[in-house]
């Protein structure tokens, strides 16, 4: 129950207003079974639900509000465990940041990019998501001074933007926008076309959420402009 509970809250960040949802549908924006749906529904609304039934984003607070509440211990330890995973991470982030300052200064660029890379590999779940966007800029900035090709500064363009799209936040998402505006021109610009084909990857799953998360003016705006 934990993990719909978690799952939940995300999906209650994009529920939009007015809007019932089936015991299905929630089902399905959780990624869980129909009857693990049902029971957090049931039990904790207090009243048997049919699969077909709706609840509104009202209900949908409350349901969220009271499982919180009644696995507050199973909450209370995972943050523990987030939290520990993110200092242990920071101290790495200090360590690592020093090694590329040392290697950019020499121009090191190749060592300065495996520094990044190594540590964005190894932490991008233990770090806030504006230092992880920042980190993908910075590795496709010093992977392209360091002549990687397009395939492997791209891997960071997807990252940065899969992360933003599974927050379903509509601020991670303007943040990931911003993030292609930033860097979208070098993939645009590509000669081999394996960035264009990134960059046009990267637009086609941002479609849906920002239009979602009231950003679609936003989106059709960069889509024109990167493909002008």
């Amino acid at each position: 129950m934990l993990e719909f509970a978690l799952s939940f809250e995300k999906v209650l960040i994009r529920w939009p207003d007015n809007t019932p949802w089936t015991i299905a549908q929630i089902a399905d924006f959780t990624n869980s079974s129909i009857s693990t749906s049902v029971d957090a529904v049931s039990t904790t609304l207090n009243r048997e639900f049919d699969v077909h039934e709706t609840i509104t984003p009202a209900e949908g607070r409350q349901v969220l509000a009271i499982l919180k509440d009644r696995l507050h211990r199973q909450f209370e330890a995972r943050e523990q465990r987030i939290q520990a995973n993110r200092d242990a991470a920071m101290r790495a982030y200090d360590l690592t940041m020093d090694r590329v300052r040392v290697s950019q200064l020499a121009k090191d660029w190749r060592g300065a990019y495996k520094s990044l890379a190594y540590f964005v590999g190894r932490y991008d779940k233990n770090i806030e998501h504006d230092l992880l966007v920042a980190l993908c800029g910075d590795c496709i900035r010093v992977g392209s001074k360091a002549g990687f090709n397009m395939q492997e500064i791209g891997q960071w363009f997807r990252k940065a933007v899969e992360a933003a799209i599974l927050s379903g936040s509509p601020v991670v998402l303007e943040d990931a926008l911003d993030f292609v505006d930033a860097y979208g021109e070098i993939f645009a610009t590509d000669a081999t076309g394996v960035g264009a084909k990134i960059l046009k990857n990267a637009l086609t799953i941002l479609e849906i959420p920002a239009i979602d998360c009231n950003l679609g003016f936003q989106w059709m705006n960069l889509n024109n402009t990167l493909r002008s």
